[in-house]
């Protein structure tokens, strides 16, 4: 996380929840991508996963982005440590 904040990118933590396991991408306020799938070797080739992507959706899109807004206003800061 140090380097993300370091790099000028604002970051939160939350530890409202006892798992905060939200993964999703909205693009363009019109697109989204839920589902169990990381970005990894590992969800590609090994593991049992699933996306979904809705396009063309500003509703749903938008939906979206109203949680994580409510998420990301319920956050802390991440200031780096260095």
């Amino acid at each position: 996380m140090n380097l993300v904040a370091g790099a000028g990118i604002p970051i939160r933590v939350i530890s409202v929840y006892a798992i905060h396991h939200d993964k999703y991408i909205i693009v363009d306020g019109r697109h989204t991508e839920t589902g169990s799938f990381n970005y990894s070797q590992a969800a590609a080739h090994s593991n049992s996963e699933n996306v979904l992507v809705i396009w063309n959706n500003p509703q749903v899109a938008a939906t979206y982005l109203a949680h994580w807004n409510s998420r990301w206003v319920q956050g802390v800061t991440v200031e780096t440590s260095y």
